[in-house]
C-alpha cells in the first residue's frame, strides 16, 4: 500500500490490513510517515488515515514502534525524549488529576454527537460551520482589543474558550460521521459555563510547551485554577456588569485591564488553534492569525515565532 492511498476501512479490508501490519512491522513503512501522510486539505483522506491508525493501535508491536519514531523525531528537534520534562511540568499543573477530570468530563456527558448530516460531505459543512463561527468570534475579541474596549475583548474571548469547550470533541464526531447517531434534542449542548472553561483551557492548556512560552508558565498555572474553580465566570460577568467592591461601585473598564484582556485574547487564540485546528492545515491557518494578532500587539518575536 502507497502513502498516497488510505483503507475505507470495511468488513472486506481485512487482507490489506494485515499487508500493511506486515510492512509496519519489517520496518517497509513507518508509522510516523503514514500519520503525516493524508495530503493537504483532503479531509476524507485524513479522516480515513486517522482511523486506520485507530485500528493499528490497537498492536502493541506498532505502538512500540511509533514510540521509537517519536524519540528519534524528538532527538533530531534537539530535545531529549528521556528528561522528564513534560512529567515534571505536568506534575506542577496536577496535570494527572486534571487530565482524568478532563477525560469523564467529556466521555460522560451524555449528549448527541454535534454532527447530524447524513453523510461524510453533509458532515463536513458542519464541521466547517462551527469552526467558522469560533474563528468569528475570536477576531471580534481581536478587534474589541485593537480599538480599547477591554471588557468587551476578555468577554469574547471568554466566550471563545466555552466555545472550544464545547467543541472539543468536534473531530471525534466527524471521525465517526458513519456511526448510528442518537436524535439531537434541545438542551443537549453543553450549558455549564464552568464545565466548558474547564474543557476549553485542560484541553488546550494542560501540556502546550508553545502556550507557556508566549504567556508564561505561572500564568498558565492560574489559568488552570481559574479555569476549574469559579474564578473565570466570575471575570466573565465583570466584563459586563457593574459591581460593587469595597462599598463602592466598579465599571468593566475598571475591573478589566489591558494586560488581562491581552492575556485572555492571546489565550482563546492559542487554545483555538490548539483544540479545534485538528486538521494541520487549519491549525496553521488559525496559528497564523493567532501569531499575526500577537505581533500587532507588540509581543515579542522570541516568544510568539515558530519553532
Amino acid at each position: 500500500m502507497s502513502m498516497g492511498q488510505f483503507i475505507e476501512l470495511t468488513d472486506e479490508s481485512n487482507g490489506t490490513l494485515d499487508a500493511l501490519v506486515a510492512d509496519i512491522l519489517a520496518e517497509k513503512v513507518s508509522v510516523f510517515d503514514l500519520l503525516r501522510a493524508a495530503p493537504s486539505g483532503d479531509y476524507w483522506a485524513f479522516v480515513q488515515k486517522m482511523r486506520l491508525f485507530r485500528v493499528l493501535g490497537r498492536d502493541v508491536r506498532i505502538l512500540k514502534l511509533l514510540r521509537g519514531e517519536m524519540n528519534v523525531e524528538m532527538v533530531e528537534a534537539g530535545v531529549d525524549p528521556h528528561d522528564g520534562a513534560i512529567e515534571r511540568e505536568r506534575a506542577r499543573k496536577d496535570g494527572s488529576r486534571r487530565f482524568a477530570k478532563l477525560v469523564r468530563a467529556q466521555t460522560f456527558s451524555g449528549q448527541p454527537p454535534l454532527l447530524s448530516g447524513a453523510t461524510f460531505e453533509a458532515c463536513l459543512e458542519q464541521y466547517k460551520a462551527l469552526l467558522e463561527h469560533v474563528e468569528r468570534m475570536w477576531a471580534d475579541a481581536c478587534e474589541f482589543y485593537t480599538r480599547g474596549n477591554y471588557p468587551f475583548a476578555a468577554f469574547f474571548s471568554i466566550l471563545v474558550i466555552e466555545e472550544i469547550g464545547k467543541l472539543s470533541r468536534l473531530a471525534e464526531d466527524l471521525m465517526h460521521y458513519d456511526l448510528p447517531r442518537a436524535a439531537a434534542q434541545s438542551g443537549t449542548v453543553e450549558r455549564s459555563h464552568r464545565r466548558k472553561h474547564f474543557m476549553g483551557v485542560v484541553s488546550g492548556a494542560l501540556i502546550n510547551a508553545r502556550l507557556e512560552r508566549v504567556l508564561g508558565k505561572d500564568i498558565i498555572r492560574k489559568i488552570l485554577h481559574q479555569a476549574e474553580s469559579d474564578e473565570l465566570e466570575k471575570i466573565r460577568q465583570s466584563c459586563l456588569y457593574i459591581d460593587v467592591q469595597d462599598g463602592r461601585a466598579v465599571t468593566p473598564s475598571e475591573a478589566i485591564d489591558a494586560e488581562r484582556a491581552r492575556v485572555l485574547t492571546v489565550l482563546a487564540g492559542e487554545l483555538m488553534a490548539e483544540v479545534l485546528g485538528y486538521f494541520p492545515w487549519e491549525f496553521e491557518r488559525m496559528l497564523d492569525s493567532v501569531i499575526a494578532f500577537e505581533r500587532s500587539i507588540g509581543m515579542p518575536e522570541k516568544k510568539i515565532g515558530r519553532r
